[in-house]
């Protein structure tokens, strides 16, 4: 199994970077504009990327310290990303908080993974310009 990691200190409160990551309209401000979601656990989030892709992420777990995803399988979903793990961990940093990201449990070093790490890491500064009041709008607009 391989995993992707990031981490990134942003100058916003835990509270404002949960609703960031856990709301339909936190997430469609920073990741994609067609983002279904809920804090929910037990839920299964939709992010949709044109008519080809949609990511189907359950909620596995929702706390103040963060929230834990795990992609299942369903309509549109790329295989590779069947059965990994999401989590965006929280803690309090230099008057700000720190955004511990992983993605887990990747099968294979080639196909998608490279680019998913390139774009995660892309993601983790819109995601820290949006919680600072410096959005540029969603990585993926339609």
């Amino acid at each position: 199994m391989h995993d992707l990691l990031h981490s990134i200190g942003v100058n916003a409160t835990p509270e404002a970077v949960l609703k960031a990551i856990s709301t339909s309209e936190g997430l469609s401000s920073w990741w994609t504009a067609s983002s279904s979601a809920s804090p929910t656990v037990g839920h299964v989030n939709v992010f949709r990327f044109g008519d080809t892709t949609a990511f189907h992420c359950r909620v596995d777990r929702h706390v103040d310290t963060g929230v834990h995803w795990t992609c299942i399988d369903a309509e549109k979903v790329p295989p590779e990303w069947v059965g990994t793990t999401l989590t965006f961990d929280l803690s309090a940093h230099d008057g700000g908080t720190r955004i511990d990201f992983a993605h887990r449990g990747w099968q294979r070093t080639d196909g998608d993974l490279p680019v998913c790490n390139t774009t995660w890491g892309e993601l983790m500064h819109r995601l820290k310009d949006y919680v600072e009041g410096n959005p540029r709008g969603p990585l993926f607009a339609a």
